[in-house]
C-alpha cells in the first residue's frame, strides 16, 4: 500500500468517529473525478459498488440547476444497504457512504464543517 497523503489522513481520522461511515470521498462537481477519498479497510468493495449511483445522482444534481431553485447544496440518499450523503463544497462534492442498519443521518453531517476544512485549501478548479 502506498503510504496516505495528510489529506487521506485527515479523512481517515473523520472515519475513526463514527464506526458506521464506510468511506468518504471528494469529488470534482463536473466529472465525478474523485480526488481524495479514505475508506475503512474493510469497507472498500462497499463503497465502491456505490460508485455507479454516486455517478448518476451527481449527474441529476448538476442538472437540478436547470430547475431555478439555486444550485443544490445536499443530498441525503437512504438504500438497503447504505446510507449516501452528498455535500457541495465550492467546486466539488463531498460523498459520504454509510452502513444503512447503524447508521445516523445527523452524525453524518455533523462532520461537514471538518470535512470543510479538511478540502478547503485543495487546489481550486476553473470556474464554469
Amino acid at each position: 500500500r502506498v503510504m496516505d497523503t495528510p489529506k487521506e489522513l485527515e479523512l481517515r481520522n473523520l472515519l475513526k468517529r463514527d464506526e458506521s461511515i464506510m468511506g468518504i470521498v471528494v469529488a470534482e462537481k463536473d466529472s465525478g473525478t474523485p480526488v481524495l477519498s479514505a475508506y475503512n479497510q474493510s469497507s472498500f468493495d462497499s463503497v465502491d459498488r456505490f460508485r455507479p449511483y454516486i455517478a448518476s445522482m451527481l449527474t441529476m444534481m448538476r442538472n437540478s440547476n436547470k430547475l431555478g431553485m439555486g444550485e443544490t447544496k445536499r443530498v441525503c440518499l437512504t438504500y438497503d444497504e447504505a446510507n449516501v450523503s452528498f455535500v457541495f463544497f465550492y467546486k466539488i462534492w463531498i460523498i459520504i457512504v454509510a452502513g444503512e442498519s447503524e447508521s445516523n443521518l445527523g452524525g453524518m453531517l455533523s462532520l461537514e464543517d471538518e470535512l470543510y476544512r479538511c478540502v478547503s485549501d485543495l487546489p481550486k478548479f476553473p470556474e464554469d
